[in-house]
C-alpha cells in the first residue's frame, strides 16, 4: 500500500539539506520502499488557487497563523501501516519538533473501491 508522508518542519526560508536526510533517502531509495519525495519551497512562495462563481482567485502564501510549514513530501511503499508508521519514525523530518503525518493512499485497485 502506499503512503503519503507530509514533512512539517518550521518555516525558515534558509532550511538546506541535510546529512539524516539524505541517508534516510538514500536507504529507503535501495530498499524499494520510497517511491518518490521532493523538499518543498517556503510557505511565502506556495499559491493557493480557487475557483469560485467562474471565476479563479490565487492567493500568495502563507495562509495560515502557524509555525510550521509542509517542507516536504515522501511517496512510500509499506505491507501496512505499521510498517509506514515505522519508516516515518525513521524520518529525520520526525525528530526534534518536526512532524512527519502518515497518509494512505485511497485503494483504486480493489474491486469495487471508489
Amino acid at each position: 500500500m502506499r503512503y503519503l508522508f507530509l514533512v512539517r518542519e518550521p518555516d525558515t526560508p534558509d532550511r538546506g539539506p541535510d546529512a539524516d536526510i539524505e541517508d534516510w533517502v538514500r536507504r529507503h531509495d535501495a530498499d524499494g520502499s520510497r517511491v518518490l519525495g521532493e523538499r518543498l519551497r517556503p510557505a511565502a512562495d506556495v499559491r493557493q488557487v480557487r475557483v469560485s462563481g467562474g471565476r479563479t482567485v490565487v492567493t500568495d502564501g502563507p495562509f495560515a497563523e502557524a509555525k510550521e510549514v509542509i517542507g516536504g513530501f515522501d511517496v512510500v511503499e509499506a505491507p501496512d501501516l505499521a510498517a509506514a508508521l515505522a519508516i516515518a519514525a525513521e524520518h529525520p523530518g520526525s525528530w526534534g519538533g518536526g512532524t512527519v503525518e502518515v497518509h494512505p493512499f485511497w485503494p483504486t485497485e480493489e474491486a469495487g473501491a471508489e
